[in-house]
């Protein structure tokens, strides 16, 4: 869903409402619009991000201001140097989104 798409004009900023969704490539659960990120998966599929041998992983940004990436394995906080996930047998890739936060979106295809 585009929810709010803002245009800049000379020194004027203003916002135009959408109504544009995507699904998500795991679940095909309708998510907000991204032109930027098509392929992002929703906030329950990113829960369940595991490494390729099952183990749940969590993911974070590593500045106060929402910026850098860092993974870390869920059961035992210890790092992870690898960007790569899978969520339900789906290879992913976790990474800083443009604006701060974390962004996972499926590795290639989506189905």
């Amino acid at each position: 869903m585009r929810v709010g798409v803002c245009y800049c004009h000379a020194s004027f900023l203003f916002c135009k409402q959408m109504s544009e969704t995507q699904k998500c490539p795991i679940c095909s659960t309708e998510v907000q619009f991204s032109e930027r990120y098509s392929k992002y998966v929703c906030s329950e599929c990113q829960a369940k991000a595991t490494d390729e041998n099952n183990r749940p992983l969590k993911f974070y940004n590593t500045t106060m201001l929402g910026g850098g990436f860092a993974a870390e394995y869920a059961d035992t906080n210890k790092k992870r140097e690898s960007h790569i996930c899978y969520i339900d047998g789906i290879k992913c890739r976790a990474d800083e989104a443009r604006f701060g936060g974390i962004i996972i979106q499926t590795y290639g295809e989506e189905k």
